[in-house]
């Protein structure tokens, strides 16, 4: 039986549809690079919010700061594009060593893509938009071939020559992801012009009993005051949590960080209309139970983020000695008492945090924060 070949003999229908497909994924995949550098490198405060964040559960930051956002540092949106310029090196070479190898390839991004569908859907509890734009245009670049390709082996040459291109454009990222760290350091008189610039909301009218740093009984007796509203299964929030501890560090007598709960969770949270984080409010819950040792269970819950279950908190709250308070209504009814200190603020996303009243959504890199928090003391002083 005679071997089909697409790109010898594919209708100029399939390689009009093909080529769109491929200029598609690789503009899309430098829209998610660039909105990766955004997130990890922002050059404003409110840089991490773009179009591709909708709302909760459709929000591309949350991808971003996942671990599976990039590989040593590289965006994987990166490979996203290199595979979108691999489909369009076919027309060029028209060799069936390259439309075989084009055909695995793309067989194992489809099932890569799967994987990261599943994954964000699953363990991250929302869907990024233009991720998953990239993989139906992967999954119809696979069914273009399927349909006019029996072509599909490895070859050395193509593989060697892919790989060598994917080490070299990695390579550069790498190099440029050094040099976006050298620009943030000079961007210190901007971010503080943005900071000053922005409304200062004040704080929650009622402060939380929460705190992760104290430095005064009155939250507003120290300099520094930081409000966090967060959730027990959000990655950005855990992000924030593992930098506040190095906030904390630095700071220590100076700074009051309060802790406010903002699950996205239906089954406390009024505002949340279809399940989303399933496990947030229990975890609330949990931690309201044990307000003297909040810091520790905070962190407890926000280290086995990953694993979290409903058996985990029910082994914890037992070993605590503190189910019964972790069913009773009336914790239910204090942990929405504090989500409702919100409103005020119109919080949209996690984590969002008050900086001395401004609003910041998101998380700014620490030495971004710093600049920030160095300024308000010094002004503190004066």
């Amino acid at each position: 039986m005679e071997k089909k070949s697409f790109y010898k003999d594919g209708t100029f229908n399939a390689h009009v549809i093909l080529g769109v497909l491929a200029v598609a994924m690789i503009a899309v995949s430098i829209y998610l690079t660039n909105h990766y550098f955004g997130v990890k490198f922002p050059t404003s405060i409110s840089d991490s919010s773009t179009m591709c964040n909708f709302n909760s559960f459709f929000n591309c930051d949350t991808t971003t700061n996942s671990p599976a956002s990039n590989i040593a540092g590289v965006p994987i949106s990166l490979f996203g594009a290199l595979i979108g310029a691999f489909l369009l090196f076919g027309f060029l070479f028209k060799d069936e060593e390259f439309e075989g190898t084009n055909h695995i390839l793309l067989l194992v991004n489809a099932v890569g893509c799967l994987v990261l569908f599943l994954y964000s859907l699953i363990a991250l509890g929302g869907l990024c938009p233009m991720c998953s734009v990239y993989y139906f245009l992967s999954w119809g670049a696979l069914f273009i071939f399927y349909k006019n390709s029996s072509h599909r082996f490895l070859s050395i040459k193509p593989v060697a020559i892919y790989l060598v291109v994917t080490l070299v454009a990695s390579g550069i990222t790498y190099y440029g992801v050094s040099g976006k760290q050298d620009e943030i350091n000079k961007l210190a008189p901007s971010l503080l012009s943005q900071y000053w610039n922005l409304p200062n909301l004040g704080k929650p009218a009622t402060d939380s009993e929460f705190r992760i740093a104290s430095a005064s009984e009155n939250f507003t007796d120290a300099p520094l005051q930081l409000t966090f509203f967060s959730d027990f299964q959000c990655p950005a929030c855990k992000a924030l949590s593992d930098n506040s501890h190095a906030i904390a560090r630095k700071y220590q007598g100076k700074i009051n960080i309060q802790y406010m709960y903002y699950p996205l969770d239906h089954n406390c949270n009024p505002k949340m209309q279809r399940p989303l984080h399933t496990l947030a409010c229990q975890a609330a819950y949990l931690t309201t139970c044990l307000p003297e040792k909040f810091g520790k269970v905070h962190d407890d819950i926000f280290n086995n983020q990953q694993s979290l279950s409903m058996q985990w908190l029910t082994d914890y709250a037992k070993k605590e000695n503190v189910l019964e308070c972790m069913n009773a209504p009336e914790t239910k009814k204090k942990v929405q008492d504090i989500i409702a200190r919100a409103e005020p603020f119109n919080i949209n996303s996690t984590p969002t945090m008050l900086v001395n009243g401004v609003k910041i959504e998101g998380v700014l890199p620490l030495n971004q924060l710093y600049i920030i928090l160095d300024d308000i003391l010094a002004k503190s002083k004066k």
